[in-house]
């Protein structure tokens, strides 16, 4: 369950953690043993938090590329790891330690192996420059309840913690990692060196930027976690890539995708957009994953996060939320109610207001509220587990009196998806298509079914909108397809 937000990446434990490292005397007096800790740690959240893209062709690919720049590094203090992040916006970044991640989306807009190596040396040489996370900035709304209880505080904010993996007070929120203009000049300059030693273009970084950057502006400039909007490329910079470029002695190496053909055919297929439907996606307010067979609707106008391992909502006056995540499916209805329930009288002395069993259709069930009268305003708190013939599922609700109705009305929306629902789900996928002798984009567009502009498809293409192409040039186009038949 994924809906990756439109924010770059690495969530509180990198702050939490990063700390560790950076403190006033910076990252330097840190020993590489401490770093590749902090990076285990920072890398595990970003795992969980944002998800990993399933697609082991191009993942072996990407690993490839970076452990090929890797070997050119004369000094290798850290086990570099390269993986891909299942995130829509045009994105890479480093953590402490060598945890190295490129998004899908960033990946279906490079056009070379250059271009993609270009951008892991930039990544490497933050980490081997030391540059970690020096400078972050938060991203979204501090605290998640303005109002929590002392048993919100004790026990239910744990239980939400333990379900997606983060403290509470940071559900659903990011930070941005940025470098300060010498830094990015240094990761430049080390990044072109290490790309050139490795047998790849120097000037490609440049090239892959230019194109991130006009790909920002056609989608609005709305991108707020870009890799160009963390590495912005000013005129001068770019200038400077292609002076230091002349400068670079390198010769080309052979590259693991021998050509434009096979470079494609690593991305053919790559899912494109904000969700990815394997992971389940939002229908405005409703929740549909047709692999596990459930749809839930949350409240209007609440935050939507649709993480690896929880969707859920969140009140935006910090009122309110409700979460679903998965639970074992060999529990016991019953017997996790009365444990819960136990566990509140031992550590909160609270008895619930309410238990019962209860049936979603054919899916049965159990809840437990209770009722929090320790904070300034009065919370409800909401446990359900309910169980499918394919998974378990755990919801927790929490809210002042105003919003039980909203509560209560997404908790037990939680149902079987129909054939119907499934049928509803549809998929946007980077494709291949062959031209015809002298095609224009437009032609080319309207045969292949593409859903792109011809501006889009030109700057996807590294090409000019008036390009006549040329019998058999491959081109990326964009299409739409039922994700479940």
């Amino acid at each position: 369950m994924i809906n990756k937000n439109k924010f770059l990446t690495s969530f509180w434990l990198c702050l939490s953690v990063l700390s560790q490292l950076t403190g006033s005397g910076g990252v330097a007096g840190a020993a590489v043993s401490d770093e590749e800790q902090t990076g285990i740690e920072a890398s595990r959240e970003v795992e969980e938090q944002i998800g990993i893209y399933k697609g082991e062709f191009l993942a072996n690919y990407v690993d490839a590329v970076g452990r090929r720049l890797v070997a050119s590094l004369d000094n290798r203090p850290y086990r570099f790891r390269f993986k891909i992040v299942d995130q829509a916006e045009s994105n890479a970044f480093a953590l402490p330690g060598g945890h190295i991640y490129v998004s899908r989306g960033i990946l279906a807009q490079i056009n070379s192996e250059d271009e993609l190596a270009g951008i892991l040396a930039h990544e490497i040489s933050h980490v081997m420059l030391r540059h970690h996370a020096q400078r972050i900035s938060q991203v979204g709304t501090p605290g998640l309840l303005a109002l929590p209880g002392q048993v919100v505080a004790k026990i239910v904010g744990d239980d939400i913690s333990n379900m997606i993996n983060a403290p509470i007070q940071s559900a659903g929120q990011v930070y941005l990692f940025s470098y300060s203009r010498s830094q990015e000049s240094a990761a430049d300059r080390a990044g072109m060196q290490l790309a050139a030693k490795a047998g790849y273009d120097p000037a490609a970084l440049g090239n892959a930027l230019d194109a991130l950057g006009k790909t920002l502006l056609l989608a609005g400039g709305q991108q707020t976690s870009s890799f160009y909007n963390s590495h912005p490329t000013t005129s001068s910079r770019s200038a400077d890539f292609y002076a230091l470029a002349t400068q670079i002695e390198w010769r080309a190496t052979r590259p693991f995708a021998a050509d434009r053909a096979r470079f494609l055919d690593r991305l053919n297929g790559l899912w494109w957009g904000p969700q990815n439907p394997s992971n389940g996606v939002f229908q405005e307010r409703k929740f549909v994953q047709a692999d596990m067979r459930f749809t839930m609707t949350f409240p209007d106008g609440w935050r939507l996060v649709n993480a690896p391992g929880y969707v859920g909502a969140f009140e935006p006056n910090q009122k309110a939320l409700i979460v679903l995540g998965g639970a074992a499916r060999s529990m016991d209805l019953s017997a996790s109610a009365q444990a819960l329930v136990a566990k509140f009288k031992d550590e909160a002395a609270v008895s619930p207001a309410e238990s019962r069993a209860i049936d979603f259709g054919s899916w049965p069930g159990y809840l437990v509220r209770f009722e929090d009268r320790s904070g300034v305003e009065p919370v409800n708190l909401y446990y359900m587990w309910v169980k499918s013939p394919r998974a378990a599922f755990m919801v927790i609700g929490l809210g002042t009196d105003e919003y039980c109705d909203q509560l209560e009305n997404a908790a037990f929306s939680l149902r079987e998806l129909s054939l119907g629902e499934r049928g509803s789900i549809y998929s946007d996928r980077i494709r291949i298509a062959a031209a015809q002798e002298n095609e224009s984009l437009t032609e080319l567009s309207s045969r292949s079914g593409n859903l792109w502009g011809n501006e889009m498809t030109a700057v996807m293409n590294g090409l000019s909108t008036d390009v006549v192409l040329e019998q058999g040039a491959l081109i990326k186009v964009l299409r739409r397809g039922l994700y479940w038949r």
